[in-house]
């Protein structure tokens, strides 16, 4: 599904027009509006808006100049022009810059349908061309992907080696990375329609994933990618400078950076829904140096993932909105993937089941005179990557097991498979439910409680979807959508109701005219303030005062 964006200084005519286009037959979402060239750009640094529609002559900023400055940092943005005027100058500037259509105004709505079909059938074509199995295919026959990706997986997990070394590899596979870069970790995770596919059509997918989001990426960042041992897609992203352009000195300020970057993962998230009829969770990690930084970010990145949001599907989160990284332990890469630890690590609870059902049928299948030292080797091992996960939350075993610690201590007590598989699933189920107490459970309350309190502190003043979004370090649709998830009610819906509910109170006190009371309320305009109360209220705030003191 597509989202659009419509611009004109004539808000009448915006209006209009998003109540007479027929938007969900032309696979459109969302629509969003602007009345001027700035509040457009704010619109555009927020949301993964795929076509623009824009007027060219409006005050402060042309339709033209804000075309070019999108071609300048989005180049995937279809352009549409609607314009009062039969200008050919206009009409060939707009042409420069690849625009869809010029349209002239007064057009009918039919026009402006086939100018959007036709804009959206261009971004399907585009899509499908970087998302072709046939090109997916080709790119799994080559060796460079994989020596690539064979790279930055020694990396992620501390591999060792000269600085000399890896600048070697690092040129002969042409990856513009260098030591003392800045870079960021983002990883995507494939949720849970993918695990459909057999192993080498999810192969192909997340190859397809892979390409998305490089295009989406490649613009304003050098991008590196690999997949690592839990299925996670890895990206190492280096912001590319382009010294003296506008679009870098924007790019330079670290609110913009990191909202830019949350746009363009919403924007991932909404590729793979539309061409690969699949969801990808997303994690940005904060800064680090490379190569110094990546292993600590990557596994401080795997600790939110499973710690916070375990099986939680769709997310997009910043690690920087929680001020700090969970503790990271060191020790990595013990043993052939998938090992029990790394497992644990990535909180993938049902194949930690699934494979250790495996090695307990294998075990009843084996002579009893080997059974019991076989028991044991899995008690040892399992204790061991127990252990390992506990001390990594900075937790002993014993405390969070209990009794069942006994086992680990004397493992001859357990004489069967089934003793095994219970005592197994006893202490696995304590230690995951220690390890997400506290955190994943509590991430959506912790935000809902953070974006309550700011608009409960803030009903005079900017109480706008991106305000508290902007507040609690959240990208706006990623907040909206769990406030809706956690509360039931929408957040706009909770500050109206917070709003009117203040309305009430301050009425009933009688001690305050309706304009000041609006006022402090955020309304700048008394009557629509009025209008609102009533709808809420079924009274006038006058009418409502007098109902009280009957």
């Amino acid at each position: 599904m597509f989202q659009v964006l419509l611009v004109d200084d004539h808000a009448h005519l915006v209006d209009s027009l998003v109540k007479s286009i027929p938007w969900e037959s032309l696979g459109i979402s969302q629509v969003h509006t602007a009345y001027s060239g700035p509040a457009a750009l704010e619109v555009l640094e927020t949301y993964p808006v795929d076509i623009l529609v824009t007027d060219i002559r409006m005050p402060g900023l042309s339709g033209l100049e804000l075309i070019r400055r999108v071609m300048q940092a989005r180049k995937r943005i279809k352009c549409i022009v609607m314009s009062g005027y039969a200008d050919f100058e206009y009409a060939r500037q707009a042409l420069q810059f690849d625009t869809v259509d010029y349209i002239l105004k007064p057009a009918e709505d039919e026009e402006i349908v086939a100018s959007l079909r036709k804009a959206t059938e261009l971004i399907h074509r585009e899509w499908e061309e970087i998302s072709s199995r046939q090109r997916a295919l080709t790119a799994l026959r080559e060796n460079f992907p994989k020596l690539r990706d064979g790279l930055l997986g020694e990396l992620l997990t501390g591999g060792a080696m000269s600085k000399a070394a890896l600048a070697q590899r690092l040129g002969s596979l042409e990856l513009a990375f260098a030591a003392e870069d800045e870079v960021r970790l983002v990883l995507l995770r494939p949720d849970e329609a993918f695990f459909a596919y057999s192993r080498h059509d999810l192969g192909l997918m997340e190859y397809a994933i892979g390409n998305i989001a490089e295009e989406i990426f490649r613009d304003g960042y050098e991008v590196w990618f690999c997949k690592d041992t839990h299925g996670y897609l890895v990206f190492l992203v280096k912001e590319k400078k382009s010294p003296g352009s506008e679009a870098d000195a924007q790019a330079s300020e670290p609110p913009r950076r990191q909202r830019a970057l949350e746009r363009e993962a919403s924007e991932i998230q909404s590729g793979v829904k539309a061409y690969l009829r699949g969801t990808v969770s997303v994690l940005i990690s904060g800064r680090g140096t490379f190569p110094r930084d990546v292993p600590a970010l990557y596994q401080a990145s795997l600790a939110m993932i499973r710690q916070r949001f375990g099986q939680e599907g769709e997310f997009l989160i910043s690690a920087e909105a929680f001020g700090e990284a969970p503790p990271v332990d060191g020790l990595t890469g013990l043993h052939d993937t998938p090992t029990l630890v790394q497992l644990l690590e990535a909180g993938r609870w049902e194949m930690l089941a699934d494979k250790l059902e495996a090695v307990f049928l294998s075990i009843g299948r084996l002579d009893r005179s080997f059974s019991q030292e076989h028991i044991m080797e899995v008690v040892f091992a399992l204790g061991s990557a127990l252990i390992s996960i506990c001390h990594k939350n900075g937790k002993r075993l014993e405390d969070v097991i209990g009794e069942s610690f006994g086992a680990l201590l004397q493992p001859a007590l357990l004489r069967s498979v089934e003793q095994l598989r219970e005592w197994s699933a006893r202490a696995i189920d304590l230690v995951r439910t220690d390890d997400i107490a506290g955190k994943q459970g509590e991430t959506a309350a912790y935000f809902v409680r953070r974006a309550q309190e700011y608009v409960e502190q803030n009903l005079a003043g900017d109480t706008s979807l991106q305000a508290v979004a902007d507040y609690v370090c959240l990208h706006p649709v990623y907040l909206s959508r769990l406030y809706k998830s956690e509360t039931g009610e929408g957040l706009s819906g909770y500050v109206l109701r917070l709003k009117m509910e203040k309305a009430e109170k301050l009425l009933a006190e009688g001690n305050k005219k309706v304009h000041e009371i609006a006022e402090l309320l955020g309304y700048d305009n008394p009557p629509y303030f009025i209008k609102v109360f009533k709808k809420h209220a079924g009274w006038t705030p006058k009418e409502y005062r007098e109902q009280l003191h009957r």
